[in-house]
């Protein structure tokens, strides 16, 4: 791994490539979701990409080994980091790959600097423009839910807007203060809902510290919660080929139906028995069509 000191951030990143000479094949950008890093897809589909592709991996800010301002964590910001890393890279026209908030800020960065990427790929991404945050009470099954997370002794209000950052804050609590309760509150919310698995293994505390502190310590959730929406107009300006990967269990489903009308030929892939975190748990679902996507365009 290495540092890049841009005039932004100084963000952490990772280069893989195949053996031998790598000129002329297609340069890939993995841009992960919030409470992640690159590790999300260095142990799910970066190895294995790397063997047909120059893969570059990156810790957006506050995440992973990238340094955590106080302030600056709108999409916008992020969509400018993007772009001074490719510019410190040198790499031109990459194909763009965000999973979750990662996905949000490539489209950020894409509407921006439309003639930059070579392509984007969407895997399971929530936008506002078309999907606006969903409250505990509009939610079918909360209900249920409500009683189990009692019994824990976690406490949500249901009419707030930002349930993904309330979650993620409860869980990162429980497993530095009590991981036994903290490993029952994942294993009873939907696996679409949240990011546990980042609190997961050996470094599981760390994660869970470095959350707490983005969340806590920097006006992350403020400059996300208030973010300006991008507009139709903005993404039908982006004219390069794109791919959106969406589990069928998954609840950004909506945001999908949105970006098939501002690209309307787009490339489609539902993959079946998957959530949101589906490049995780199930990374040849979107390994293969990534890679039949990206060889078409580079023959």
């Amino acid at each position: 791994m290495a540092t890049a000191p841009l005039k932004s951030v100084t963000l952490n990143y990772l280069q893989l490539q195949p053996e031998g000479d790598s000129t002329g094949l297609p340069q890939v950008v993995l841009i992960h979701g919030l409470a992640a890093n690159l590790s999300f897809w260095y142990f799910s589909i970066a190895p294995l990409l790397a063997e047909v592709a120059q893969v570059t991996l990156l810790d957006l800010r506050g995440h992973g080994r990238s340094a955590m301002p106080p302030t600056g964590y709108q999409l916008a910001n992020m969509a400018e980091d993007i772009a001074q890393l490719l510019d410190y890279l040198k790499l031109d026209r990459p194909h763009l790959v965000g999973h979750s908030l990662g996905g949000s800020v490539m489209a950020h960065f894409a509407s921006r600097y439309p003639q930059k990427p070579a392509s984007l790929t969407f895997a399971d991404v929530r936008l506002k423009l078309f999907q606006p945050a969903m409250t505990l009470a509009d939610w079918p099954q909360w209900k249920t839910y409500r009683a189990l997370l009692n019994d824990l002794g976690v406490s949500i209000d249901s009419d707030s807007r930002e349930l993904g950052y309330q979650l993620l804050l409860e869980m990162a609590r429980l497993h530095l203060h009590n991981p036994e309760r903290g490993t029952q509150l994942q294993s009873i919310l939907p696996s679409s809902l949240f990011a546990g698995f980042a609190f997961a293994g050996k470094g599981g505390k760390r994660a869970a510290q470095q959350l707490l502190n983005l969340l806590e310590k920097t006006t992350a959730i403020a400059d996300l919660s208030q973010e300006t929406q991008l507009t139709v107009e903005q993404l039908q300006a982006v004219t390069c080929p794109v791919l959106a990967v969406y589990g069928d269990r998954s609840q950004t489903l909506p945001t999908l139906t949105g970006i098939e009308r501002a690209w309307p030929n787009l490339t489609k892939v539902i993959v079946a028995n998957a959530g949101h975190f589906f490049p995780s748990s199930q990374p040849t679902a979107l390994l293969t069509p990534l890679l039949e996507f990206l060889l078409r365009r580079e023959v």
